[in-house]
């Protein structure tokens, strides 16, 4: 550089740059490959850059994935330069590893000498993240899981690494609060009312002890782990002990690290209750950066408003790829779509989150395709824009497999994406399809699991354990969970119609698909790599149904020789009378009933006692009814609107009358059935995908654009995300789309699917207005309140449902 060799000019003084140039060596002429960075991260960028262009995956070891040996490289002479990245800090937050294997993994397998998450692991991590060109980590945290600074030698090898260290939105200061203060049990009630000073001092240990690294410091305050601040029971009071506590916390970087304030970077985590404060006014200073959450589904729920968008500290989010918690966990495999990730993200980059986007990964693996994706996003947004996004893991399977397999593994990736989005594998068993559409999701992922597995052979044998987990593992996996959690249901509902002969068969299948998901576990973690995966998986991590032994709800000879009453509706909400319900009995005997309703449970318990939402009475018999829980109920003040078995009835030959009394506030009583298992909906008349419009038109600000893979069929977008808002005076002006619909004649029900996206930012909503033949539209709001029963089901079924009720005299 001093000699003038190399040009520098265009990223001196700029953050994560660097030139790859190739020039004569000044002292013997021959070409040399110089690799040149802005800093110490882009020296790294540079050579990773250059270690992923000539074909070493940066998940060569995370994936075992075998570079290919060349006899000689080149390099194209000149010089190539790489700017800033989009996103100023790029990385990952591992999570609920202990819910599934990473931390298991390392302790008992691979760092067995020393039994603990610590310097060993961390250092794969480090190397995976600069190869992916990320710099920024959120340690394990779980109980059980050695705090990060526990050993000093993790922030020293962090920072050897340049990595930049933070802590999740419920760590400030960088404290790790499940080991470092609940388990040595010394310090007292982590109370900011009752013991202040004693929290101060924690925090300030921490900033001592690594203030000379490269941080981000978690400000604000919440409760141990993920719950709510202790002593604070209303809006009011936590936002005023979060303000002090913001203060002492900036007072003590203050006077403990030698930068102004403004420079040192600090984030506001606006995570459950944090938001609530900061919408009741928390007063956040300038420079600290917003982070922004997704609803932990994937779908941004609040990001920067105008205003927001001019702060000096800006903003990020913190998105999820796996997730442990409500109204179901999915931290197996890893369903988001690229084309999902990319309008999502996008949309946060468009309201000027950039400052830091940091990833929930769980255990990292099987996360590997969809983290690579959303870094690679991160270090460019316009790469890999909406539009574009579907066509991301060809590349990405070319990079990693070859040329001559990138085609078929990016289709089947492709029809994966596609299933997942209309539910994702651990949910299924919740999600109310028509019959017909579980019997061809059943045969599509069969299908696809045949192809994933017959690929495998023409993949080069030193790719194959790489192929296996990157590509079969998860696609083979998929199909068989779905298949296992509908057949449950199917066996169930052929049991109700009295096919006992299926029935049985459906309930034999799923005892051999529990083996097979068994089996199909063991081969990862016994077999991949000569066991170098050993104790990393478990097909049922945190699922509904964990249990050494299959106890999905399936049909049994027992059951099927009990049934002795036709199954049927008894009422729906609009029937429901206060004189009660009738039920003709042609027989004396037992029957199930089944309640679907949208009920309130008040405790966030999973004990039933806390879920009763009404009292059931009929032939003296009088029991209290209450809500099945859904997996991780404890996150989540209300349940459904969902099908629970709530008891069972005695019914006499004859007429019995059953009441419905003390329904609790909030609750709601959609549909009322006995027998076995509620059928399923009837099949829609007619299915158009979005994208298959008739016409279109766009407007001044805003284009339609059609995204591949975005939703289970291709979606349709409004874009940019800058366009503005319309209202009811100018919605002529607005972009559309036309469709052509036949109805019927007489009584039409038109249900209109759209991604569960929430607002854009408080005061900004996400809307669409409907109008057919020319008549009044009528304007949607898509946006549900966080963790209201609608998100709980928009998110397990992948799309939220508004509906137009028409009548016509004739049919067309």
């Amino acid at each position: 550089v001093s000699q003038g060799l190399v040009d520098v000019s265009a990223i001196e003084g700029k953050w994560e740059s660097f030139v790859i140039s190739t020039i004569a060596s000044p002292t013997t002429g021959q070409p040399m490959l110089v690799v040149a960075g802005s800093d110490r991260r882009g020296t790294a960028y540079g050579l990773t850059s250059l270690s992923r262009a000539i074909g070493v995956s940066p998940w060569y070891w995370w994936a075992d994935v075998e570079p290919a040996k060349k006899e000689s490289l080149f390099v194209e002479p000149g010089t190539f330069t790489q700017g800033e990245p989009s996103v100023q800090y790029r990385g990952i937050f591992i999570n609920d590893e202990r819910f599934g294997g990473w931390a298991r993994w390392v302790e008992q397998t691979f760092d067995k000498e020393s039994g603990e998450v610590g310097p060993k692991v961390y250092e794969k991590v480090f190397e995976l993240l600069l190869r992916l060109r990320g710099n920024y980590l959120w340690p394990a945290m779980h109980n059980g899981s050695k705090a990060f600074n526990a050993n000093p030698e993790n922030a020293r090898l962090a920072d050897d690494y340049a990595i930049v260290m933070g802590s999740s939105h419920c760590e400030q200061m960088l404290r790790n609060n499940e080991d470092e203060w609940k388990n040595v049990g010394t310090y007292g009630d982590f109370n900011y009312i009752t013991n202040r000073q004693t929290m101060i001092d924690y925090w300030e240990t921490r900033v001592k002890s690594n203030g000379g690294y490269e941080n981000t410091y978690t400000l604000g305050l919440r409760g141990i782990h993920d719950y709510p601040m202790e002593g604070a029971n209303t809006t009011e009071e936590r936002t005023r002990l979060m303000q002090s506590a913001i203060d002492d916390q900036r007072e003590m970087l203050r006077r403990n690290i030698d930068k102004p304030i403004e420079e040192i970077p600090q984030v506001l985590c606006t995570y459950e209750e944090v938001l609530d404060a900061y919408h009741h006014g928390l007063q956040v200073p300038d420079d600290v950066t917003l982070l922004w959450c997704d609803d932990k589904h994937g779908y941004t729920r609040n990001l920067s408003n105008p205003q927001e968008q001019k702060r000096k500290g800006g903003s990020g989010i913190y998105y999820h790829l796996s997730y442990h918690g409500d109204p179901a966990s999915w931290i197996w495999l890893s369903p988001l779509s690229p084309s999902l990730i990319a309008t999502e993200l996008t949309k946060a980059y468009a309201c000027d989150v950039r400052k830091i986007w940091v990833f929930n990964v769980g255990d990292i693996k099987p996360a590997e395709k969809e983290l690579t994706f959303a870094m690679d996003l991160a270090w460019d947004v316009n790469q890999w824009r909406p539009e574009k996004a579907h066509t991301y893991m060809h590349t990405w399977a070319a990079e990693t497999f070859g040329a001559e397999f990138a085609g078929d593994i990016a289709q089947m990736l492709e029809q994966y994406y596609r299933l997942q989005a209309s539910g994702k594998d651990s949910h299924v068993f919740f999600v109310i399809y028509p019959e017909k559409e579980i019997e061809e999701r059943i045969a599509t992922y069969r299908k696809l699991s045949a192809d994933a597995q017959a690929l495998t052979e023409r993949i080069p044998t030193a790719l194959r354990d790489a192929y296996f987990e990157l590509v079969s593992y998860p696609l083979v996996g998929a199909a068989m969970l779905n298949e296992y959690q509908l057949l449950s249901r199917l066996s169930l509902v052929r049991a109700n119609n009295r096919d006992d002969e299926t029935a049985l068969q459906y309930a034999s299948r799923c005892r051999e698909l529990f083996d097979q998901l068994n089996d199909w576990t063991h081969r990862y973690n016994k077999e991949t790599c000569g066991g170098k995966w050993d104790n990393f998986f478990s097909w049922q991590p945190y699922h509904w149904f964990r249990s050494e032994t299959m106890d999905a709800p399936v049909a049994t000879r027992e059951l099927l020789d009990g049934v002795k009453h036709t199954p049927r509706y008894l009422a729906t909400n609009e029937a429901l009378s206060t004189d009660g319900v009738t039920i003709e009995a042609e027989t004396d005997g037992a029957i199930d009933l089944w309640i679907e309703a949208l009920t309130p449970t008040q405790n966030f318990s999973k004990a039933r006692e806390d879920n009763i939402y009404c009292r059931v009475s009929i032939n003296g018999q009088t029991f209290d009814a209450a809500a099945t829980p859904i997996n991780n109920i404890w996150h989540a003040p209300f349940v459904g609107p969902m099908w629970s078995k709530v008891g069972t009835l005695d019914l006499k030959k004859g007429t019995n009358t059953l009441r419905i009394g003390d329904l609790k506030e909030g609750a709601r009583i959609d549909s009322i059935f006995i027998g076995v298992y509620p059928p399923f909906p009837a099949t829609p008349t007619t299915t158009i995908c979005a994208a298959a419009y008739t016409a279109k038109r766009d407007s001044e600000h805003g284009n339609i654009a059609t995204i591949q893979g975005l939703g289970y069929n291709d979606g349709v977008l409004v874009q940019p995300f800058s366009t503005p808002s319309y209202s009811e005076q100018n919605i002529g002006e607005a972009p559309f789309v036309e469709y052509t619909v036949n109805l019927q004649a007489g009584k039409n029900r038109v249900e209109i699917r759209t991604l569960p996206t929430l607002r854009i930012y408080e005061g900004r909503d996400a809307r669409y207005a409907a109008s057919l033949d020319g008549n009044a539209p009528q304007v949607f709001s898509i946006h549900t309140d966080d963790f209201s029963a609608e998100w709980r089901w928009n998110v397990l079924r992948g799309y939220a449902s508004r509906t137009l009720q028409v009548e016509t005299d004739k049919a067309g």
